[in-house]
């Protein structure tokens, strides 16, 4: 076998002692590179006449999208927009779901380079933990990124304006007269869900009212929002807790937080306002026509979609993180 066979971007990584992530990164002119790191790789890629393979002549034909679960009416939605956004385009979409499975990002990233997918749409996945074993001729794009934006500025990302969200169902709340909210959110706690509880926090404590942890419902998430949130307004109910607000991390818990409410004989709103957070589900349109916080998923996707597909053209991206305006739906619950 001749030299030049031999030298592939694995043999360059090890001598230069860095991932083949990092090489590829060097080769595309990718400026998350370190000065020292990018000329000792230049120098090895120099001395052993290393020459990139060149791209395909193929136009983009499928890309990859990772979500983290397959229930849940927001990431049906996000996913139902991407992969419309991009068959408009004449262009596939494989969707892997991480959902239960601890650590298995790597592994769906892989699979989708593997598939010759030409870009990725990560939804609600980390960055940091797997920058390292990102593939550099591929392009990527967060929505809902989990890793804070002051470490993340180097990746292209969309998100809703999640504080805003916060603030918005604490106006509404205290607009109805809630003077002694409750939260309810999951207990694996997201940035994005972090940001709306501060909001919430933030827009009672500029009114006077301070809201305490106790008033910070965290629920393990084991069962479905609609069950777990009926049981624990239930239980709150019975224990004497006193509140007469709700503002709920997701359309199933302000639709769970509904049906408890009603089992223990309160009317909604008469006795406790709720607010509910996404506006995607049924429950906020149809059923039952929650009050929420409703997020933008159409323009969210398609924001995330075409950085995506500038990306795939090598074209320039004037704005690399992207935030998408949020809105109060009103409903009957308010």
């Amino acid at each position: 076998m001749s030299a030049k066979k031999e030298v592939s971007v694995r043999f360059i990584a090890e001598r230069c002692g860095v991932s083949t992530a990092t090489v590829s990164r060097v080769i595309n002119n990718d400026d998350s590179v370190t000065d020292a790191t990018r000329r000792k790789v230049l120098q090895v890629l120099e001395e052993y006449r290393y020459e990139a393979p060149a791209p395909p002549a193929s136009k983009v034909s499928k890309i990859g999208v990772v979500i983290v679960s397959s229930q849940s009416d927001y990431y049906h939605s996000v996913l139902g927009h991407i992969g419309r956004w991009f068959r408009d385009r004449g262009i596939g979409t494989i969707a892997i779901n991480t959902e239960g499975v601890p650590g298995y990002l790597p592994t769906a990233l892989s699979a989708l380079y593997d598939s010759n997918a030409q870009g990725v749409i990560l939804v609600s996945c980390d960055y940091l933990s797997v920058r390292e074993r990102l593939h550099g001729r591929i392009p990527h794009v967060w929505i809902d990124c989990n890793d804070p934006p002051e470490e993340t500025g180097n990746i292209c990302q969309a998100q809703s304006d999640h504080y805003v969200s916060g603030r918005l169902a604490a106006k509404e709340l205290l607009l109805r007269g809630s003077q002694k909210p409750i939260l309810l959110t999951g207990v694996h706690a997201t940035r994005r869900s972090e940001d709306r509880r501060r909001g919430f926090v933030e827009e009672y404590e500029e009114r006077g009212i301070a809201i305490q942890n106790e008033r910070i419902v965290a629920l393990p998430s084991i069962q479905s929002h609609v069950t777990e949130s009926q049981e624990i307004i239930r239980y709150l109910v019975t224990k004497g807790f006193e509140f007469d607000g709700v503002f709920a991390m997701s359309d199933g818990r302000a639709l769970g937080a509904y049906m408890g409410l009603v089992k223990m004989g309160l009317r909604v709103p008469d006795d406790v306002r709720i607010v509910g957070f996404d506006g995607v589900s049924d429950a906020c349109t149809q059923v039952l026509n929650i009050t929420c916080v409703q997020q933008n998923i159409p323009l969210l996707a398609r924001r995330a979609c075409e950085t995506l597909m500038r990306l795939m053209e090598r074209e320039p991206i004037a704005e690399k993180r992207v935030i998408v305006p949020v809105n109060l739906l009103p409903g009957q619950t308010t």
